[in-house]
C-alpha cells in the first residue's frame, strides 16, 4: 500500500518471500496500476477497493511517514494484518492506540525493521555470546543527502528528520542486541538552516542490564557506517548493518569472516510476519508493541530538542 520509492524495494522482496504478492494499492489508481503492470502484480487498487478484497490477508505499508496512523487503522478495521514502514507513527500514544486496535479485530501488527530479521543478525545475535557478555554497543548512519531529494514530509516537524528517517537504524540494531529495557537517553541534535527537524544527532543509551550504546544519525556528512558490539573477549564489526551479508568476528589475535547468502534485505521481516501470521500470534516475540515503544522511547526525547 503506497507505491513511491521504498515500495520497489519492498516488492522485489516479497518476491522472494513466502507469500504471493497479489495487489498493490495507491490513492492514485494510474500509478498502481503502472506499478503492477512492473512487477507482474495480479490487481491494481485505489486504497479502499484494497481493502475490500478478501484474498489479502497482509497489507504492507510503504506510503510516507505522515499517512502511517491513518492508513494503518483504516487496515486494522478492515480486519487486515499489516507491516508497517518504518518509522511506525509520531509517538508512543498512538503506537499503544494502534496495538490495542489490532488484538480487538485479532490482527497481526508490526512495525518493519529488516535490521532484526537479515540472514546476518539473525545469526549474529545466536554467537553474540562467543565475545563474551556484551558491555558496548557502537552504531551509525551518516549521509550527505542531497536536500533537494528531500520531500517536505522529510523534513516536517512531528515525523521528519535525521533520527526519524535514518536514526531509526542504529536505534534497532542497539536494542536488537541489548536485549534489554533502556534505563536512561542522552540526546545532542543540531539543525540546518531554518528547517524544523533535526539535521545529525547523537544519543548516549544505557540499558538496565548494564549494556551502554553510542549512536550517531546525520544527513549533512558521510561516514563509514558500522555496527559494533564489544564483549569482554572480543567484538563483531558490521558495516552497513542493516543490510549487509558479512561481518568480522574479532576474538583475542584471531579474526573469522561470517557471510551469509540474502537475496533481498527486506524479505526476512517478510517472511517473520507470515509466520507469525500462521501461528496465531498478534504480536512479533521480536519487534513487538514493546521493541517499538523502546524505539520511540529514544525518538521522543529527539524530538524534545525540537
Amino acid at each position: 500500500m503506497g507505491c513511491g520509492k521504498i515500495a520497489h524495494r519492498i516488492a522485489k522482496g516479497i518476491q522472494f518471500s513466502k507469500t504471493e504478492l497479489w495487489a498493490c494499492a495507491s490513492r492514485n489508481q494510474q500509478k498502481a496500476e503502472e506499478f503492477a503492470k512492473l512487477y507482474q502484480i495480479p490487481h491494481a487498487y485505489t486504497i479502499d477497493e484494497c481493502l475490500k478484497d478478501e484474498q489479502i490477508d497482509l497489507i504492507y505499508i510503504a506510503a510516507a511517514n505522515p499517512a502511517h496512523y491513518e492508513l494503518t487503522k483504516k487496515c486494522l478495521l478492515h480486519q487486515k494484518h499489516v507491516l508497517c514502514e518504518k518509522p511506525f507513527l509520531k509517538n508512543s500514544e498512538q503506537i499503544q492506540e494502534l496495538f490495542h486496535l489490532a488484538k480487538e479485530n485479532h490482527c497481526f501488527l508490526m512495525e518493519a525493521h529488516k535490521t532484526c530479521f537479515t540472514p546476518l543478525n539473525q545469526l549474529l545475535i545466536q554467537r553474540i555470546d562467543e565475545i563474551g557478555p556484551l558491555t558496548h554497543i557502537k552504531a551509525s548512519y551518516c549521509a550527505a543527502f542531497d536536500l533537494n531529494e528531500l520531500s517536505a514530509w522529510n523534513t516536517e516537524k512531528e515525523m521528519g528528520g535525521a533520527f526519524f528517517d535514518i536514526g531509526v537504524y542504529p536505534i534497532v540494531f542497539a536494542n536488537y542486541y541489548s536485549q534489554s529495557k533502556i534505563a536512561s537517553i542522552e540526546v545532542k541534535t543540531s539543525f540546518y538552516k531554518d528547517y524544523a527537524c533535526d539535521f545529525e544527532g547523537s544519543c548516549k543509551i544505557v540499558y538496565q542490564n548494564g549494556i551502554t550504546a553510542d549512536l550517531a544519525a546525520s544527513w549533512l556528512h558521510e561516514k563509514k557506517n558500522e555496527g559494533i558490539l564489544i564483549g569482554e573477549k572480543g567484538k563483531i564489526v558490521i558495516e552497513n548493518f542493516w543490510k549487509n551479508t558479512k561481518a568480522h568476528l574479532y576474538i583475542d589475535d584471531h579474526e573469522e569472516v561470517v557471510e551469509v547468502k540474502q537475496d533481498s534485505d527486506f524479505t526476512g521481516e517478510i517472511n517473520h510476519a507470515a509466520e507469525c501470521i500462521e501461528k496465531g500470534l498478534l504480536e512479533s516475540p521480536i519487534m513487538s508493541s514493546f521493541a517499538s515503544l523502546e524505539i520511540m522511547k529514544v525518538l521522543e526525547k529527539v524530538k524534545q530538542f525540537q
